[in-house]
Parts: C-alpha cells; sequence; structure tokens
C-alpha cells in the first residue's frame, strides 16, 4: 500500500451500525467477500474487531491460535490482514462466529460498495 493510498483510505473510513450493536464499527479495509471493522473498548483502552464474511454470512474473530498477526485498527494493518484471509492463511473463526442479520448483510454491501459511506 503506498502512501497515497493510505491516505485515501483513512480519509474514506465508512462507520456502520450492526444490529444489537450500541456503537458503530468503523470499517477499516474491505474487498468484495471480506470486510474488516474496529469499534474502540474504552475501558481497556484498545479495541474490538470483527471480520464479516459476506458469502458465508458471518463475522468474528479471525481463526488464529494467538490472534492477528498485524493491528487491524489502521488502515495498513487491516490491509495487511486483507490480504492474509485472500492468501487463505487466515479466515473467520468457526468457533466463535454470529449470523448477519439481512439488515447488516444490506447495511454492509452498501458501505462496501461506497453507497451511503
Amino acid at each position: 500500500m503506498t502512501l497515497s493510498e493510505l491516505a485515501d483510505a483513512v480519509e474514506g473510513l465508512a462507520k456502520v451500525k450492526l444490529n444489537n450493536e450500541r456503537q458503530r464499527y468503523t470499517i477499516m479495509a474491505r474487498n468484495d467477500r471480506f470486510v474488516i471493522m474496529t469499534k474502540p473498548f474504552n475501558a481497556k483502552r484498545t479495541y474490538i474487531y470483527t471480520i464479516a464474511d459476506l458469502e458465508r454470512g458471518v463475522r468474528g474473530p479471525c481463526n488464529l491460535i494467538f490472534g492477528l498477526p498485524c493491528d487491524v485498527n489502521t488502515p495498513a494493518g487491516a490491509h495487511e490482514a486483507l490480504q492474509w484471509i485472500e492468501r487463505g492463511d487466515m479466515e473467520v473463526s468457526f468457533r466463535r462466529f454470529v449470523d448477519l442479520s439481512d439488515e447488516d448483510k444490506q447495511a454492509l454491501r452498501a458501505k462496501a460498495s461506497g453507497e451511503g459511506a
């Protein structure tokens, strides 16, 4: 990712509200199938992330034993994680996932295609 691509990514960060969630997620990286999102977890001064798989209709953490290989709270780190997913080195956990509602899928597809950003 070049510096100009990174600047464009930071400027274009979209927010999406998922059902049953109080706080909106920030979309950090996306492609046609996957969306990597984060939101602040203020009590611990950190963040929570989720990866949505629009094809499977689920969202959740990655399936790696020791967690993410990079910091997905930055566009560059999220882009790196997306590359791991695209290569098949990482995926949404099959043990700790939540089904996406129809409204969630519609909201994510709209944000991923650039509508309502």
